[in-house]
């Protein structure tokens, strides 16, 4: 099989996984005694929360305490207990911050066992926690075609692939997003991806839980990024200069997740070839430190373009 035939097997498979959600109201806003019914749904991993407010607000209309025509369903947020979850984020990143990565068992057994993913659904703001903006869909389409331009920006060391798209087709990004169209996402993000040779860097984030703030007994969540370059320096293995690759054109061995890691974070990963302290999670699933990150990229970032890393702590 042409190698090109796997990375858009195995893109598609990434396009086409879902989680079980189990939605529920806030009781503080739902009449009734022992709450409603919850709303569930199995919902794309790489899509968005926010895009489900409108069915939701219509659902639990008939609950809600406050008078549903004067609440906005783009108001709505949604918390893990009782955590605010960042509404600009993929739905299957935010579970594997704040699911997988804070399990004791292996990833695949930690996954089965908190399933469905389930949430609670606020519409009135909690005077104790930060105010978000709502998640309309100007908003949304906005915050998304930011990330895309970061990512683009990292890629090519210029925004100019991103700004040649035409207005449908940037718009077409965001719908295919929305509508799990990967054909359609494809064809256009293909365009933004540079030439043979001509990448610049890895847009690569990487999400690590980290100790609670003080007077909180909620862990938080570091977001790193650098410039990770598509290849490192043969020169001197142990060497600084090892992690240190130019920009296009430039050869030398392929930067591995191990190297980036090590790179990034070399109290916690040491070996540049062995987990020792953290496992990296992509999609739900451990990856090996082995794993090229040029191809990772291909078909394992999100629709934004990013190749967002989640470490779960060892032992």
């Amino acid at each position: 099989m042409a190698q090109d035939d796997k990375v858009q097997i195995l893109q598609r498979k990434v396009w086409q996984a879902r989680l079980p959600l189990e939605i529920r109201l806030a009781a503080s806003e739902s009449r009734t005694f022992d709450g409603t019914d919850p709303y569930l749904i199995a919902f794309p991993r790489l899509s968005y929360l926010p895009l489900l407010l409108p069915r939701l607000h219509s659902f639990f209309s008939c609950s809600l305490i406050a008078d549903p025509d004067t609440v906005s369903p783009f108001a709505g947020y949604f918390t893990y207990d009782n955590v605010p979850l960042k509404w600009h984020l993929p739905l299957g990143l935010l579970y594997d911050i704040y699911v997988l990565s804070t399990q004791d068992a292996s990833p695949d057994q930690a996954c089965s066992a908190a399933l469905p993913f389930k949430l609670t659904l606020h519409f009135q703001p909690d005077p104790e926690k930060p105010t978000m903006p709502d998640a309309t869909p100007v908003v949304l389409h906005d915050s998304f075609i930011n990330s895309v331009k970061e990512a683009d920006f990292l890629r090519s060391g210029t925004a100019k692939p991103i700004m040649t798209l035409s207005a449908q087709e940037s718009k077409a990004l965001w719908t295919s997003t929305q509508q799990s169209d990967v054909a359609t996402f494809s064809k256009i993000h293909g365009r933004l991806v540079p030439a043979p040779g001509q990448l610049r860097n890895i847009p690569l984030r990487v999400y690590l839980p980290s100790s609670p703030d003080q007077g909180s007994s909620k862990a938080q969540i570091k977001v790193l990024q650098s410039h990770i370059p598509p290849s490192v320096s043969v020169v001197g293995q142990n060497s600084p200069a090892a992690l240190r690759g130019g920009g296009g054109g430039v050869t030398g061995q392929p930067q591995t997740l191990g190297t980036a890691l090590h790179q990034l974070i070399p109290s916690l990963f040491p070996s540049r070839r062995t987990p020792i302290l953290a496992t990296p999670l992509l999609h739900g699933a451990p990856v090996p430190m082995s794993a090229n990150l040029k191809e990772l990229v291909r078909w394992g970032c999100y629709a934004d373009g990013w190749l967002s890393v989640v470490l779960a702590m060892r032992g």
